[in-house]
This record gives structure tokens, sequence and C-alpha cells, in this order.
């Protein structure tokens, strides 16, 4: 069973208990997804009240971006946890002789590039699904504005949470080209996503 299948209590559960997965990554995704959910729901909220005629096609273009950003995002949670345990994986191969020290290493340096490229992916839609909450900014319900807050801040967690699971991969990866990549990406996603989460709660509170 995915863990993206799991009702919440259970999810909760596992990731409390002493199993290292899923962890960080799976939770960001999670919490990514749960802000992302709140920019359709403040879209579907919207649509259908008269007052907002003039604002059908952009919440309804919300809606279709967010939709697959939900997809995406839910199942990140199960490909974070499938990367880290193909990390895990690695450490139980056997290193008796040379040989197969070097196929152990090979194995652990393609493992962590998928563990690093999973919790960017998670930036690049939280990045996405924030973009999306500062289109209806201004658009949408009014009586809904502090979701679009809330959402907001979700989906600064899951920026965030995504770049601590880039950096901590990036440390023991040794291909110097991947690592300069991934860190200039990543830093750009960063500083874009943090200015744009801190900019919509400001909206958010100046109009509560």
């Amino acid at each position: 069973m995915l863990l993206s299948e799991y009702n919440i209590k259970d999810f909760i559960s596992i990731l409390a208990s002493k199993e290292p997965a899923p962890g960080g990554g799976a939770a960001s995704a999670l919490v990514g997804a749960v802000g992302n959910a709140l920019s359709s729901m403040v879209a579907n909220l919207t649509l259908g009240k008269q007052k907002f005629q003039g604002k059908e096609s952009l919440m309804q273009e919300i809606l279709r971006e967010g939709e697959e950003l939900q997809k995406t995002l839910i199942s990140l949670i199960d490909k974070d946890t499938e990367a880290f345990n193909q990390v895990a994986g690695v450490f139980k191969m056997p290193k008796d002789t040379e040989e197969q020290k070097a196929v152990r290493s090979k194995a652990m340096q393609k493992a962590l590039k998928e563990a690093t490229l999973v919790p960017f992916s998670i930036m690049e839609k939280s990045v996405s699904a924030l973009r999306l909450h500062e289109k209806a900014l201004g658009n949408s319900n009014p009586a809904a504005v502090s979701d679009l807050g809330v959402g907001a801040l979700c989906l600064k967690t899951a920026l965030q949470g995504g770049w601590l699971n880039v950096k901590i991969n990036l440390n023991s990866i040794k291909d110097t080209d991947f690592v300069r990549e991934y860190e200039s990406k990543g830093q750009k996603l960063l500083d874009e996503g943090m200015k744009l989460a801190d900019r919509i709660f400001q909206h958010v509170l100046e109009n509560l």
C-alpha cells in the first residue's frame, strides 16, 4: 500500500515511529499538497458567484493547474520514501573486495542523486503552487483570503523542507557539476518562493 493511500491518522503514526522513512521529505510533499489544495478551495468558493463572474476563467485556470500540481505532490510523498529506501538498500551491499566497494560506491552515488532530485521536485512544485496563490490574491472570494495565507505558509514550509533534503544529499555526492547545478537551481527556487510566500502572507494580513 502506498503511503499516499494511508488515512491521516495512520500516516502520522508511521511518521512518528522509529522507522527512518517516511521522514522530512515525505512530510514536505504532504504539507505542499495541503497548501496547494487551499488555492483550489478558494477558487471553488469563488466560482459561481455573480460578483466574480469576470474571474471565472482565472479560477478555472487555477483549478486546472492546481489539479496537476496536486497529483505530482501526492506522488512525491511515495517517491521520496522510495528514494530513501534505495539509499538504505545500498548500505546492505557487500564491501569485502575492492570490486564490491567500487560497485557499492557507484550505486550509492546514483541513489543519492535520485534522493536529491525528488525533494528538488517538491521545491519546484511548491513554487508553482505559490504562483497560483498569488494569482488568486485580489481576484477571489475575500471571505476565504485567510485560506490563501495558510496555503502560502504550508508551501513555504514544503519549499524549505525540500531544500533541507536537497542539501543533505548534496553533501555526500562526489559529482561536483551535479552539486553546483542543484545548489544553484535550489537556491534560486528558495529565494523566489520565500519572497513570494512572504508577499502573499503580508497581503493576506493587510486584508483581514
